[in-house]
């Protein structure tokens, strides 16, 4: 019976071992396999469209995988030169208002500076002058220090900002010899993918593989069933979001909304990434019913997402609410926002997993 139970231990260790040496293994070489994996993913979703070349329209396996390629590169054209001539109306938008807007706010924060500011400095003037020489002194030296760290802080904010400005220039040669690197990848991969898939076959046990199988096929199964979730939530807050701008009479509403979801799908950031500068420009532009109005429709959107995307997620993917309900409250509190975006991710994988039984025959091999 002891040695039994020592066996269980060592076979637990066992695995334990394995698994978070996996996972440490991964994390070293992520860096440098990345590229490899980005393009394996790229192929993955190649394979449809090149069966159907080949297959229906009975082309030949390259010339399937180039207009494939030809497929998604023009999309991903279109696409970008759609966003590109939206910012570029934008953009003619904004210059012929920005004058307009930035006159009105000057001519405000004159008389701000003119009815309030002015009136309290003289106020705080005369007030240092009867105070005693002491305090005064105190006083002076708290105003002096306040501005001290105000520049301070104000020159390190810059300072970073140059910073990181010339990091991202120093990347950009890097990250274009990467991106190259990753289409002829996906090219050779996709022209290749069955030959790499027998290969594999071949290395790993037969029982290994089908497991394997079961695994990419739940894996599958519930990744599609997640991005279609984004998607409805995506789709519910532009339509909330369309609606509210419509009401509020804000012009190009439509445009506002499509680049608003294509933000959405940014993780931590969202459409606040293009509501909360808006509000924060209303709001120094002094047009505070637009504001309130932003304001109020950001804050409904937030809450209805909260609400909401548990259990539209939880369906997709067929885990109860409660759990993922309780796996997004895990992830905040471990990995904060990041945790949020990383949770519903761990808890598709580990269904997928369990779905293909992985889970039963580790027990049966702890248990001997």
């Amino acid at each position: 019976m002891q040695s039994k139970i020592v066996g269980q231990l060592i076979r637990s260790l066992i695995i334990i071992i394995i698994l978070f040496g996996s996972i440490f293994l991964l994390y070293m070489l992520f860096p440098y396999i990345y590229p490899i994996l980005i393009a394996f993913l790229l192929s993955l979703l190649f394979q449809p469209f090149i069966r159907f070349f080949a297959e229906k329209l009975k082309m030949p396996r390259l010339l399937a995988l180039v207009s494939t390629f030809i497929l998604f590169f023009s999309l991903f054209t279109f696409v970008l030169f759609f966003l590109v001539s939206e910012v570029y109306q934008g953009i003619l938008y904004l210059s012929d208002r920005l004058p307009a807007y930035f006159h009105h706010m000057m001519e405000q924060f004159q008389q701000l500076l003119d009815t309030q500011i002015l009136p309290l400095y003289d106020q705080l003037l005369s007030l240092l002058t009867t105070l005693h020489v002491d305090y005064r002194l105190e006083v002076y030296e708290y105003i002096n220090s306040f501005t001290e760290s105000v520049t301070a802080a104000s020159t390190r904010f810059f300072q970073m900002l140059l910073q990181q400005t010339a990091n991202f220039l120093m990347m950009l040669p890097n990250s274009f010899t990467v991106f190259i690197f990753i289409i002829l990848a996906t090219l050779m991969i996709s022209y290749d993918f069955h030959n790499i898939q027998n290969k594999f076959r071949e290395i790993i046990p037969s029982n290994w593989y089908a497991l394997h199988k079961k695994i990419a096929s739940h894996l599958k199964e519930a990744v599609i069933g997640y991005f279609k979730a984004q998607l409805i939530l995506v789709c519910i807050s532009a339509v909330i979001l369309w609606i509210g701008l419509s009401v509020l009479g804000v012009e190009h509403a439509f445009t506002i909304v499509l680049f608003a979801a294509i933000a959405d799908f940014i993780p931590y950031l969202g459409i606040g990434i293009i509501i909360i500068p808006w509000i924060l420009f209303s709001f120094l532009t002094f047009n505070y019913p637009l504001t309130i109005g932003l304001s109020v429709l950001y804050g409904l959107i937030i809450i209805i997402r909260q609400l909401i995307e548990p259990k539209i997620v939880a369906t997709s993917i067929g885990i109860s609410p409660l759990m993922m309900l309780i796996g997004m409250f895990l992830g905040i509190q471990w990995l904060g926002v990041f945790g949020f975006i990383l949770a519903p991710v761990i808890l598709v994988v580990i269904l997928a997993i369990k779905k293909s039984g992985v889970f039963q025959q580790l027990f049966l091999y702890i248990k001997g």
